[in-house]
């Protein structure tokens, strides 16, 4: 599988991730998986406005997501998977999916709820994403926490998260 980065953002396609990671990764395909996005014309329809002219994109459910994954369908091409939020990236590791690393780019600054505490700038999670992360970070995969490819990594995020979240 030749997956290059799993990235959690909330807005899947857009900007940062068409102009600054698909470039620095030299992504061939974007997948993204989001039910909702797959499911409705007009958001893929947004998403390929975004991607850049010489990327595939995939907007895919989880559970086809899960399935081309799994019989390595897209193993000749550079590919980038993007999820809106970090349960994706659990489901895909409980599936048998080898997810290594998961970055973190952007999450929970759209959908705040009471229990949303901000970590970073670009980082809020609610107790259901604290739950996750937690979880993706007991079966060892490593959190790389950046918004953009330049930006310094976040050195203790977990350690930073589990202090603010207070638990």
């Amino acid at each position: 599988m030749n997956v290059l980065n799993y990235r959690v953002d909330d807005r899947l396609v857009h900007g940062c991730v068409a102009t600054m990671w698909v470039p620095q990764l030299n992504v061939e395909r974007v997948i993204c998986i989001d039910d909702e996005s797959a499911n409705n014309q007009m958001l893929k329809n947004a998403m390929r406005l975004a991607t850049p002219n010489n990327v595939f994109l995939s907007v895919l459910t989880h559970e086809k997501a899960i399935e081309n994954l799994k019989v390595d369908r897209y193993q000749n091409q550079r590919v980038m998977v993007v999820a809106k939020n970090p349960k994706t990236f659990l489901q895909l590791v409980e599936n048998g999916i080898p997810v290594k690393e998961v970055t973190l780019g952007n999450l929970g600054n759209i959908d705040k709820s009471e229990s949303s505490v901000a970590i970073t700038r670009y980082i809020t999670v609610n107790d259901e994403d604290y739950e996750t992360i937690c979880k993706l970070h007991d079966l060892g995969v490593k959190l790389d926490v950046r918004l953009q490819p330049g930006d310094p990594l976040v050195d203790n995020f977990y350690e930073q998260m589990q202090s603010k979240k207070g638990k």
